[in-house]
């Protein structure tokens, strides 16, 4: 290479650098669902933390899932227990009834609580179970946002559409270790959605 071509061949290079560095931020892919990497809660700005694909059985999809924090981190007690705007992002992969719905998050937080929480939170979980019922079977492709605001609230948006907010931090806190507890629902997406 004389000369000339390697000072063509490095201002070509230069260029095509600027050029993928003026590029927006492509959004995250998993299993062919595009997540968005950023959202907002309550006013404030979210970066995307990470998504990976919920299976049952290590067979069949369920849903593709990002997790939405101030700041990224890879510390799941601190994003459990952080007094922040935060959000989970379910976009569904199969069709699934209410029932159906309502009995995983149940599961979820039976592996992550103790009985005596578990039943200190119980009238939070009769109201979440509410918004499930007004939100009714989901099907696939649908998005279900689960927004934990700054306020301790948690707060269900089903494709574009809010439901009533439930209080306490409690109960935002109760729903993370369902992906993020010692227990989590499927531990290869507790790692893809820590990935910081």
């Amino acid at each position: 290479m004389n000369k000339t071509t390697r000072k063509t061949f490095h201002k070509t290079g230069l260029a095509m650098l600027l050029a993928a560095a003026s590029l927006p931020a492509l959004a995250m892919q998993v299993s062919g669902v595009n997540m968005a990497d950023s959202a907002n809660v309550g006013g404030k700005p979210l970066v995307l933390n990470g998504a990976g694909l919920r299976t049952k059985f290590g067979l069949a999809d369920v849903y593709v899932m990002g997790l939405y924090l101030p700041a990224k981190s890879k510390d799941a007690n601190s994003i459990i227990n952080e007094q922040a705007p935060r959000r989970v992002t379910l976009v569904m992969k199969r069709d699934l009834d209410t029932d159906t719905l309502e009995n995983a998050f149940h599961e979820g937080l039976q592996a992550n609580l103790s009985k005596p929480e578990l039943q200190k939170l119980q009238p939070k979980i009769a109201q979440l179970d509410q918004r499930f019922v007004e939100v009714g079977a989901v099907k696939e492709g649908d998005i279900l946002n689960l927004d934990f605001g700054a306020d301790g609230s948690t707060q269900i948006t089903y494709n574009g559409q809010q439901k009533a907010a439930v209080a306490g931090s409690d109960l935002s806190s109760a729903l993370l270790k369902i992906w993020l507890g010692s227990h989590p629902v499927q531990n290869s997406l507790k790692q893809e959605i820590l990935t910081g």
